[in-house]
């Protein structure tokens, strides 16, 4: 598999393996899945455990992190990072967990777990393979120094809260009466130049008019109007005009009833341009994630929106996502293109009133039926493209009985008839030749053989009980009747 895209970065000393936050969903989904990641390192953060170059290989975590490995984690934004767990703390009955960099001096920002996304279980490095159980990759002499100085500073400052706990129990220390109450202001941002407000979106209107500032909100309505509580203007259309185009608006009104004026709008609310998303989407712990009726942000491409929710589940088919937009026809997309490839007819602009549904693997025919002498016969399921060997890989490999002479593909062709092709493994590698591996597409069987076999008829006769067994699909049906 490849890594995801390598996005600029602007501090080289500060990150390690930086991507794409778009491709979150489609690694999430990958690890949980059980698959592995090659993701590569930028930066100069883990020397000299990690240089510039080298190629992290991801994979899921088995059971807890645990102190001293290198993991993959969300770090700020717009970035991934790959670096060391050094210390676990609780805070408000969730564990927190600290990374740093093996060449910085200060642990990173903690976060949760659901931020871990996998662990570093190899390198790549000129060529060659290195397990991170190697001696090259152990934490640093000091990180056992740093590890117990800040479990020092932690107990030194329960024990500071006790001492004072004690004292206000004696009456040493006064406790002020009451609390200064706080109120939450709400976020105004600035919305892009192309954002076009819609009934349900809330401005913030700031007006000099020379002597003060005048604060005022302005909730657009269903009709695309908003009141403005000013003598003189009162309602005004708002639905429909970007932030230049009403700041013109207003400007050019409040000088009518001032001389000197200016205008600062922003948004503290969107909810003019909504999106609806079905499926196969995770939940997580932000206030807006999973299958719901959700704000566009300004202008919003498919991979960023479905970031922002949640992302697709382990179960969902990244390949066959389906946009539904009003007055247009259905359009299938692939995620995985979209993310991995720049693919961007595959990551379009959302527009309002667009549904978006993601189906489950379950639901398609994503699917390939290895059978025979292999490891673990069953279904393997495709998220891009498969070739033969990597089918027969992810099923187990062959067993001690396998015939690797005669390895049996069988495809459909568009008229419904059955294809055959037959692959020589034991060739393949021999001759080092790769361009003979078999591409596969959903539906696909491969069989592999005690003997040699000759004939359509004779597989069929072979391998159909065990499709009556693991699974019945369309190309099956078409494969028996051939």
């Amino acid at each position: 598999m490849n890594a995801t895209r390598p996005r600029p970065v602007t501090a080289e000393d500060l990150s390690t393996a930086a991507v794409e936050r778009e491709a979150l969903p489609v690694l999430d989904a990958l690890l949980s899945d059980g698959h592995g990641l090659l993701v590569p390192v930028r930066g100069r953060s883990m020397l000299p455990a990690l240089r510039e170059g080298d190629v992290a290989v991801i994979a899921p975590f088995l059971g807890l992190p645990r102190l001293g490995q290198m993991v993959l984690a969300r770090g700020a934004p717009d970035l991934l990072l790959v670096h060391r767990l050094v210390d676990v703390e609780m805070q408000s009955g969730r564990r927190v967990y600290r990374l740093q960099g093996d060449n910085e001096m200060a642990p990173d920002a903690g976060v949760l777990r659901e931020d871990l996304l996998g662990r570093v279980i190899a390198v790549v490095r000129d060529g060659r393979r290195l397990s991170a159980d190697e001696p090259a990759f152990d934490p640093p002499a000091g990180a056992g120094r740093r590890a117990l100085a800040r479990r020092a500073r932690k107990a030194l400052r329960a024990l500071v809260l006790l001492v004072t706990a004690l004292l206000c129990a004696l009456g040493v220390v006064a406790a002020q009466e009451g609390t200064a109450a706080v109120t939450a202001q709400e976020e105004a941002i600035a919305p892009t130049a192309d954002y076009r407000f819609g009934p349900g979106d809330v401005l913030s209107l700031r007006i000099w008019n020379g002597q003060k500032i005048d604060e005022l909100k302005l909730t657009v309505q269903s009709d695309g109007e908003a009141f403005l509580p000013v003598m003189g203007i009162g309602s005004l259309p708002v639905a429909g005009r970007t932030v230049v185009e009403l700041k013109k608006d207003l400007e050019a009104r409040f000088h009518t009833i001032y001389k000197e004026t200016y205008v600062e709008l922003l948004i503290s609310k969107y909810a003019g341009h909504r999106v609806s998303l079905m499926g196969e989407v995770k939940i997580t712990a932000r206030a807006e994630s999973g299958p719901g009726n959700w704000a566009l942000e300004g202008p919003t491409r498919l991979v960023g929106f479905l970031s922002a929710h949640g992302g697709p589940s382990q179960e969902a088919d990244v390949m066959r996502i389906q946009l539904i937009r009003q007055g247009g026809p259905r359009r299938e997309l692939n995620l995985f293109r979209a993310v991995f490839q720049g693919e961007e007819s595959d990551d379009p602009w959302l527009r309002n009133g667009d549904l978006i549904f993601i189906p489950s693997l379950s639901m398609g025919n994503r699917k390939v039926f290895v059978l025979g002498e292999v490891a673990q016969p069953g279904v393997v399921n495709i998220l891009d493209k498969m070739g033969l060997v990597e089918a027969i890989s992810r099923a187990g490999g062959f067993t001690q009985k396998g015939y690797m002479k005669g390895v049996v593909v069988l495809k459909r062709r568009p008229d419904g008839q059955a294809d055959m092709t037959v692959a020589n493994f034991k060739e393949m590698f021999k001759e080092g030749d790769l361009k003979a591996d078999v591409p596969l597409s959903p539906g696909d069987i491969v069989f592999v053989p005690r003997r040699a076999i000759a004939t359509l008829q004779e597989v069929m006769s072979i391998i159909a009980p065990a499709l009556g067994i693991i699974e019945s699909i369309y190309i099956i049906d078409n494969f028996r009747k051939n």
